[in-house]
């Protein structure tokens, strides 16, 4: 399974219990319609660093990593290690 598909179905499952809107797809935009708030965002980063062994550093936090699927996993594929 790729990292977007892996992060994908983590928000699906977390965020829309199951059912995502059917624009839903890396380039949804996670902040803008609401699908991240503070709260899911804590859920979302503890999974990221459990699952891809990354830790977030206090400059990651910002919007620009946390946009899409797809920019989520372009950090995750950055920082992996």
């Amino acid at each position: 399974m790729t990292i977007q598909e892996t992060l994908r179905n983590y928000i699906i499952a977390e965020r829309f219990a199951g059912q995502a809107p059917d624009i839903f797809g890396d380039d949804y935009d996670l902040i803008d319609t609401g699908t991240i708030d503070s709260l899911f965002m804590v859920g979302l980063i503890k999974f990221v660093e459990r699952e891809y062994k990354v830790e977030f550093g206090i400059n990651d936090l910002v919007p620009r990593n946390f946009k899409s699927v797809g920019a989520l996993a372009d950090f995750v594929s950055r920082n992996a290690g």
